[in-house]
């Protein structure tokens, strides 16, 4: 038996005995023309000469399979959310969460504003962080300042639950005046709750709302409102803005130019450019 072996060769099928390769023959295509026959130099030149070889197949996933990864994630994260105690857009849709007072008079109960005014106390703190608001100076006479183009930027991306809004002027004369703590903001419409106890969806379309924004920072000790017992809102009896004892800036608010929802626009990129609203 040689001591060599030629890849290129037919060898017979010998049982017991192993075929040793030298070091010394090359690997690929040194052994190739090392030892190159005519079909061998046919097989070189029609499959390997001048063609780029790939050294790895990898195999391509079937839609089968990427459908079954997309489910198994899907299901993961739902199984995350219910931990956390999250609910989602249709859970809090058939829950009645978007409209509390339907869902309350399922269960006979009456939803008070005043139950809301300590979300507008909060608000007002978080607009006065966000806006950077100094503390009222002890001496009055000094003006406040304030960088109204950086406020306006920092406005548009702000969150308005828990803001007291009014609309100013709209399309429908039966939706001027109407004012309100918001209870949910959409990407088209305010649902609040006004000081009659009533649940009022406000659309931004055509709309141009105005809302309230304290001068100076509140103080740390101040305390939100209590809400009252059911027993005095039993008439609904009207009540003062929670900001009418302090210096306040108004803001005017055009609907047309703020449809989107309040978590797209934290990520959104406005631009300045002058508008003209036809309502």
């Amino acid at each position: 038996m040689a001591d060599r072996l030629n890849p290129y060769n037919e060898v017979e099928a010998l049982k017991g005995q192993r075929h040793r390769i030298d070091s010394a023959a090359s690997v690929g295509l040194g052994i190739l023309h090392a030892n190159r026959t005519q079909r061998a130099e046919e097989e070189y030149a029609k499959n390997y000469q001048g063609k780029r070889l790939w050294l790895d197949n990898n195999a391509v996933e079937s839609r089968h399979a990427k459908n079954l990864k997309e489910k198994e994630a899907r299901r993961l994260s739902h199984e995350e959310r219910r931990k956390l105690g999250k609910v989602g857009r249709n859970e809090a849709k058939r829950k009645g969460l978007w409209m509390p007072d339907k869902a309350a008079a399922q269960y006979g109960m009456v939803i008070w504003y005043s139950l809301f005014l300590p979300i507008h106390h909060l608000w007002v703190a978080y607009i006065a962080e966000l806006l950077n608001l100094q503390k009222q100076p002890e001496n009055l006479k000094t003006p406040p300042t304030l960088n109204v183009p950086t406020a306006h930027a920092k406005l548009v991306k702000a969150d308005f639950h828990g803001a007291i809004i009014t609309v100013k002027d709209s399309k429908s004369p039966s939706l001027i005046g109407q004012s309100g703590i918001v209870v949910h903001e959409s990407e088209n419409t305010f649902k609040i709750i006004t000081q009659r106890n009533k649940f009022k969806v406000i659309p931004k379309r055509n709309s141009i709302f105005t809302f309230r924004v304290p001068v100076y920072a509140p103080p740390p000790e101040s305390q939100p409102t209590l809400p009252l017992s059911e027993e005095r809102l039993s008439e609904p009896t009207p009540m003062k803005h929670p900001l009418d004892s302090v210096a306040t800036m108004e803001f005017d608010l055009y609907g047309n130019q703020f449809c989107f929802r309040s978590a797209d626009r934290a990520t959104r990129k406005f631009k300045h450019k002058e508008t003209i609203e036809l309502i």
